[in-house]
């Protein structure tokens, strides 16, 4: 399926409400046209500051898990919750941030096939129009899912050919499941994920977690709600469950961390943890 056969979805106009996507975008330093996201962004700071910085180190984690994963092999990478380009109409973030996750792994497989996922369709438009600008970028996709329908959205990827399960799959999920309000509705689809994906392959979560500070945590919670939006940040034992009986992508149990101690190189390493106020954790899906 080359980009010819993905139709761009029709432009539909942005909705007044804020999303946990323009926010993400916000805190990157991408220009949001919406004054609301400016408000509530606002508000955000107001009750915790550290809220700029800890999706920065979000995203470097991102981009270096993502490294570290193309560096061992992986050829096929689903980003789940993938969010705004970081390079899209709006501006880029910071020069440390601005690349996109099919960047990173194609300069290590050129012929890797990177697709992008999310339930919000002017996320997908952004993200297929910037695609669309590449034209080289042809095993590059983006998909229109909910990862709460998870067992539609596998069907969709695998009947379009954007992963086939020959071969070990990627999965990025960060900082996707505080914005979804059920437990049992996360473990349910992370569990039907796990036994979908093929052997060698491997899952990195990260969530958004008040243990570090729980009364700011607990502010921002009440800003989110304000605004529409559900946010739930949860705790180690949580994230670490997600990953099953599955192992460390270094060996051994899985390391659920703070976020920015989690890879090597991240230039918030040092940070006290509450800079990060989530945790991380890679894991790889036993071959037995």
């Amino acid at each position: 399926m080359s980009l010819a056969d993905e139709r761009l979805p029709v432009a539909k106009p942005v909705p007044p409400q804020t999303s946990s996507s323009r926010l993400s975008a916000v805190w990157l330093g991408i220009r949001s046209p919406h004054d609301g996201d400016q408000d509530v962004a606002r508000a955000v700071r107001n009750v915790f500051p550290r809220q700029p910085a800890a999706a920065r180190i979000n995203r470097e984690h991102h981009l270096l898990i993502t490294h570290a994963l193309a560096q061992r092999g992986m050829t096929q990478i689903l980003d789940l919750g993938c969010g705004y380009p970081a390079n899209g109409q709006y501006g880029s973030a910071d020069p440390l941030l601005s690349q996109n996750t099919h960047e990173v792994v194609q300069r290590h497989w050129r012929a890797a096939s990177v697709t992008y996922v999310d339930n919000d369709p002017d996320v997908v438009n952004a993200r297929r129009t910037e695609i669309a600008a590449t034209a080289s970028q042809t095993q590059t996709r983006t998909r229109l899912a909910d990862i709460t329908d998870m067992a539609d959205l596998l069907d969709q990827v695998e009947r379009s050919g954007a992963v086939t399960r020959d071969r070990p799959v990627a999965v990025l999920a960060h900082d996707v499941f505080p914005w979804i309000p059920d437990d049992d509705v996360i473990c349910s689809c992370v569990a039907s994920l796990r036994e979908w994906l093929p052997p060698g392959s491997a899952l990195s979560v990260t969530h958004a977690t008040a243990d570090m500070t729980p009364t700011w945590i607990q502010r921002l919670t009440g800003v989110y709600a304000e605004a529409g939006l559900s946010f739930r940040p949860r705790g180690r034992g949580f994230t670490t469950d997600l990953f099953g009986d599955w192992e460390d992508l270094y060996g051994g149990p899985v390391r659920v961390i703070p976020t920015a101690r989690h890879q090597l190189g991240h230039h918030e390493s040092k940070a006290p943890d509450f800079h990060s106020a989530g945790y991380a954790g890679v894991a790889i899906k036993p071959s037995t």
